[in-house]
């Protein structure tokens, strides 16, 4: 199958318009030209150095990442920070990079949707609704809010959560109800959504990179819990691959293998 990075672009850009990205972010074609053939595609959450090279190992030319590979502006390219090096690499050995970032946020299908996903959620909808897709009549916008099956035990609900973001440990606020029913999440960073939490009903809002006194904006109506920002976010590597294999079924589409969470726990 010849495909060209537009190729390619363009089916992640129709599940996932580049149109929806906060004016902040920078997602989109970062390294490489959109005519270039693409004989693969390496999927990950970060693009670093050890994932080029993963990219190159496995003779796959185009890397989608979820975080933007250049977020600030680079004033120099001398290979010194692992950014520069990244990028450095990545143009030394032809490697299209590209990246889909709060657009992936923002749909149903997209970060906080394979979160609800994981758990099985029901009843799911989004918590911070995007203005500009209401007036389409879309569903779109920031975190996502639904209900468990089943009411669960506070404790139960808990090692659900290590188990599906396979963590050995939680950091929450103190349990404020025995069962647990409605669940609120966000990938990633979710602290500005805590305010569309409480009003959504949650008991608990499951996101990342709470501050300390953050914790006490919710008592006593809602139980945050830091899941972490990488766990929260890593399943929107299997999302991507799945639509790039529904449109491209023979095509190599990879995950990568690596676990880039700059985070370590001792």
């Amino acid at each position: 199958m010849n495909l060209k990075a537009s190729d390619i672009i363009d089916v992640l850009e129709k599940w996932a318009p580049p149109g929806l990205q906060e004016e902040w972010d920078n997602s989109g074609l970062c390294i490489g030209h959109p005519d270039t053939p693409v004989n693969g595609v390496l999927v990950c959450l970060d693009c670093t150095k050890e994932i080029v090279e993963e990219a190159e190992r496995e003779g796959l030319t185009m890397i989608v990442s979820h975080h933007p590979l250049i977020f600030k502006g680079l004033k120099q390219l001398r290979e010194v920070t692992p950014l520069e090096q990244t990028v450095a690499l990545a143009v030394r050995k032809n490697r299209v990079v590209y990246s889909m970032h709060t657009n992936a946020d923002k749909i149903m299908d997209g970060v906080s949707g394979a979160m609800a996903r994981a758990l099985s959620l029901k009843n799911v909808s989004i918590l911070a609704p995007d203005k500009a897709c209401q007036a389409n009549g879309e569903s779109c916008g920031l975190g996502v809010v639904g209900d468990l099956p089943e009411p669960m035990p506070a404790d139960a609900f808990i090692a659900l959560l290590k188990r599906i973001f396979q963590v050995q440990g939680l950091k929450g606020s103190e349990i404020l109800y025995p069962k647990i029913s409605r669940v609120a999440l966000c990938g990633g960073s979710g602290s500005s959504l805590i305010p569309d939490a409480l009003r959504s009903g949650a008991q608990v809002f499951v996101s990342a990179d709470f501050s300390y006194h953050t914790y006490f904006e919710t008592i006593p109506h809602m139980m945050l819990i830091d899941a972490g920002h990488y766990e929260t976010e890593a399943g929107i590597q299997d999302e991507i691959c799945h639509v790039l294999r529904k449109k491209f079924p023979t095509f190599a589409v990879r995950k990568t293998r690596i676990n880039t969470n700059p985070i370590r726990f001792y």
